[in-house]
C-alpha cells in the first residue's frame, strides 16, 4: 500500500492496513472511519480529521447531487469525500460509493485499492 501523507484513509484501507499488520500510514482517516474500525487507532502515524459544518454542508450538496441521478450513498462516505475534497486528498479506498461520489464531485480524487475480504 503506498502511503502518502496526502491520502485519506477510508474503512476499508484501514481494514487493509490493519490485516496486513501494518505498523503504521503516514496520512489521515477521519473520527467517522475510526467510529466504524477502532482498531485503526493503533495505526501510528494516522492523523484524525473531525468535519466542519463546511464539510456537513458539502455533503448534503452531494447526495442532492447524488439523488438526481439516482445514486445515493451513505452518510459516512459521503462526508469522508467531502473532507477529502475540501482539504486537497485523495481517497485510499475499496468501496465503490465513492466511484458513485466522483461521478458527481470532479475535485474528488480516489485511489482504489483491491478488496480482499471478500
Amino acid at each position: 500500500m503506498k502511503n502518502s501523507s496526502d491520502e485519506l484513509y477510508d474503512t476499508s484501507a484501514l481494514i487493509s492496513a490493519c490485516k496486513k499488520r501494518s505498523e503504521g500510514l503516514r496520512g489521515y482517516t477521519t473520527i467517522l472511519n475510526v467510529v466504524e474500525y477502532p482498531p485503526s487507532l493503533a495505526l501510528r502515524g494516522l492523523r484524525v480529521i473531525y468535519p466542519t459544518r463546511e464539510d456537513y454542508e458539502l455533503a448534503i450538496r452531494l447526495q442532492i447531487r447524488l439523488r438526481r441521478i439516482g445514486r445515493a450513498v451513505g452518510a459516512i462516505d459521503l462526508l469522508v469525500a467531502s473532507v477529502a475534497v475540501r482539504r486537497s486528498l485523495e481517497v485510499v479506498t475499496s468501496d465503490r460509493d465513492f466511484k458513485a461520489i466522483a461521478e458527481v464531485e470532479p475535485r474528488l480524487r480516489l485511489r482504489p485499492i483491491e478488496d480482499k475480504r471478500s
